[in-house]
């Protein structure tokens, strides 16, 4: 086989390629809008319930954020007096 004859090859598996790469996105795409059908909001929503709604997530993020941070605290409080306790040992 000639070089020419690599080259076209390569070409197809190329095309082949890219090809199965546009139907692996288009079923994706479709899964994705199978398994996302009907999730939106309601479309009897009031602007009071929405208000509602974006007041408890707030507070949920806040009470996350706090949660978060409290167990940092601990975490370094607890690795600090670890190396404090064995720097202490360790320089006996």
């Amino acid at each position: 086989m000639s070089f020419a004859g690599f080259v076209f090859d390569m070409i197809r598996r190329d095309k082949e390629n890219r090809n199965l790469r546009l139907l692996r996105r288009e079923r994706l795409n479709e899964r994705l809008d199978k398994m996302y059908k009907g999730h939106g909001m309601p479309r009897n929503t009031t602007a009071e319930d929405m208000e509602k709604i974006t007041r408890l997530t707030r507070q949920k993020e806040y009470s996350e954020q706090r949660h978060t941070v409290r167990m940092m605290s601990i975490i370094m409080g607890i690795c600090i007096l670890t190396a404090s306790v064995l720097v202490f040992i360790f320089t006996r």
